[in-house]
């Protein structure tokens, strides 16, 4: 009798630990989600984007550093949604704040301070992020967060107009090109099949550079529900590879190290972004003329949503 209770409680304890294992009955399955922006005509989300970066170069004995610290207040205000669910949106920033740290100085700007910066960093930046505040960008954002149709207000152009080459072409964010790239990349860009833990999908883009556009072809991979960050919230990482344009004629380039990589959180239930953290660092070698540059940069960029709800 005990022989037989001892070999049931065995059978019993050994078809226990076979359901842990192999997540019988006991695990709950976590479904395939589809990924939406929701949004709604009338409201307005507010995010704060932080900016870091810091560029290091060095020829020979020389070396100098750049860096920039820069915060963002952005109101995106719905105008209107249509029956294919794409909505029409007006992208504004509110406030800006800027500190720029390099060899011929420190330049430092917060729109909502009445007394300009003065010197010779002021004079070329100072009109163009006063242009960049209360510049409604129109765009259009279909309901998987692809944007698209970028209207630049055309006072931000005519001050790119009247900075001519210190503009910097279409090289860096003071350009139209650039401010494009700027604006469609503040928005997560979600596939319309449905996600499940660990399947992923790829997104090519190209941004402009001082030598021509950069490709940079991102992956993403869902992670799948993260209860830390809040009820029905998605956690997808990303990795980036980037390929460089090739140099100019009696030039050349090298990346010798590179890595992009990120975490976006994405609130299902709400059907919006709710913040995310992207960190890149960069080494390469740029040889004109026979003498070597040597360039390392890290940048990190997050995007927080403040608040939303109907426009005030």
């Amino acid at each position: 009798m005990r022989t037989r209770a001892r070999t049931a409680w065995r059978r019993s304890l050994l078809g226990w630990m076979v359901l842990v294992v192999l997540g019988g009955p006991a695990a709950t399955a976590v479904p395939a989600a589809t990924l939406r922006w929701k949004l709604k005509p009338g409201e307005t989300l507010h995010y704060v984007m932080e900016q870091q970066t810091e560029t290091s170069d060095k020829a020979g004995a020389q070396e100098s550093k750049v860096t920039l610290s820069q915060t963002i207040n952005w109101g995106w205000a719905v105008k209107e949604v249509g029956p294919d669910g794409v909505a029409d949106l007006n992208l504004t920033i509110d406030r800006i704040r800027t500190t720029i740290a390099s060899p011929i100085g420190v330049f430092t700007y917060d729109s909502d301070d009445k007394q300009e910066p003065q010197g010779l960093l002021a004079a070329g930046l100072v009109p163009f992020l006063k242009a960049l505040v209360g510049a409604p960008f129109a765009v259009k954002m279909s309901p998987q967060g692809e944007l698209s149709d970028v209207k630049v207000p055309e006072k931000l152009l005519q001050a790119i107009r009247e900075a001519g080459p210190a503009g910097g072409g279409g090289a860096n964010i003071f350009s139209e090109e650039g401010l494009r790239h700027m604006i469609t990349e503040v928005s997560l860009a979600l596939p319309k099949e449905d996600l499940e833990k660990g399947k992923s999908w790829t997104r090519q883009i190209k941004i402009p550079s001082p030598f021509g556009d950069m490709t940079l072809e991102t992956v993403y991979t869902d992670q799948g529900p993260d209860p830390s960050a809040g009820p029905d919230v998605e956690r997808i990482n990303l990795e980036t590879k980037v390929e460089a344009p090739p140099p100019p004629e009696g030039a050349a380039f090298k990346i010798n190290a590179q890595e992009r990589k990120g975490t976006f959180f994405f609130d299902n239930a709400a059907g919006r972004l709710i913040k995310s953290q992207v960190a890149e660092n960069m080494e390469a070698v740029l040889t004109i003329n026979k003498i070597e540059i040597s360039r390392r940069n890290t940048a990190t960029t997050t995007l927080k949503l403040e608040s939303d709800g109907a426009s005030k």
